[in-house]
């Protein structure tokens, strides 16, 4: 078993300010994103994409706020909630230093403040358990998205997951009926809007645990990482650190390539991708 830490079955709710000092994701949240980008480049190709809202953005382990940097690299115009003052300054900060264009503003659950079709695509990753009316917040999505709505949330039948929920108490602030898949597509279909796919995805080599892959091997593995303990990030060689943030910048233009190797269970059987799979997407569109 590992160590027992605070909030141990969701790090990100209070290791998230240490990511923009020392921006290294590794393996797990760099696979994530590259595969999201995959998605994303189908939604644009199938529903030609010109405005994207990404509400509400925190929630995937490593760097907050730049799930959607791929939208603005592709041109299009992109709007970024989140729910903490703090974060949004650094959130801004690191889309200026990658001179991608954004509109970052704070959450307000209970006041989503867009007109009605404001925008092509609605979208979040992992965020959905922190909403605390998915019946009003559903319907204010519906509302402003004009073609689709995207969802990603935990594989709640995950072998990882499953271990999590055993082993950590759930932190207060996670609704976990949030990610029912059954209420998600209760929720966002209606007279207007329809389910239109939905799958597993994120299935790499190593089970689901909100660790860098790195960090499980030495907790694992102690002996085989002794004395490296008192490095400091800062000290950390710019080709050890596994970060989207290098892809962008052009540090790491390999980046891609080297995350595609670990994809080879994303095409496995559906019965062992519900019990191994990190996570399920939703794609809702409106109806003609």
């Amino acid at each position: 078993m590992l160590p027992n830490q605070a909030n141990m079955f969701l790090p990100i709710l209070d290791n998230w300010e240490e990511y923009f000092q020392d921006p290294h994701e590794g393996l797990g949240t760099t696979y994530e994103r590259f595969l999201l980008h995959e998605l994303f480049s189908m939604l644009d190709e199938k529903f030609t994409i010109e405005s994207v809202l990404e509400v509400p953005s925190f929630g995937m382990t490593g760097v907050s706020g730049i799930n959607s940097l791929w939208w603005a690299q592709q041109g299009k115009q992109v709007v970024v909630l989140d729910d903490n003052k703090d974060r949004i300054e650094y959130i801004k900060q690191v889309w200026a230093d990658l001179n991608l264009p954004v509109s970052i503003s704070l959450f307000n659950e209970k006041s989503l403040q867009f007109e009605a079709k404001s925008f092509d695509l609605v979208w979040n990753f992992a965020a959905l358990w922190f909403v605390n009316d998915l019946a009003d917040f559903s319907n204010q999505l519906k509302r402003i998205a004009r073609q689709v709505i995207f969802i990603c949330v935990p594989n709640m039948n995950g072998i990882g997951f499953r271990w999590r929920l055993r082993q950590y108490p759930l932190p207060e602030k996670i609704r976990l009926e949030n990610i029912e898949p059954n209420r998600i597509k209760t929720y966002f279909s209606d007279s207007e809007w329809e389910l239109w796919k939905t799958d597993l995805f994120d299935v790499p080599p190593w089970p689901d645990i909100p660790l860098k892959k790195e960090e499980l091997v030495k907790r694992l593995l102690p002996w085989k990482f002794k004395g490296t303990e008192s490095i400091d990030p800062s000290e950390k060689k710019q080709e050890d650190r596994v970060t989207i943030i290098d892809y962008f910048s052009g540090a790491n233009k390999h980046l891609q390539r080297e995350m595609k190797k670990y994809r080879f269970l994303e095409r496995s059987p559906e019965f062992f991708r519900n019990l191994w799979g990190h996570h399920r997407y939703f794609i809702f569109k409106r109806k003609q």
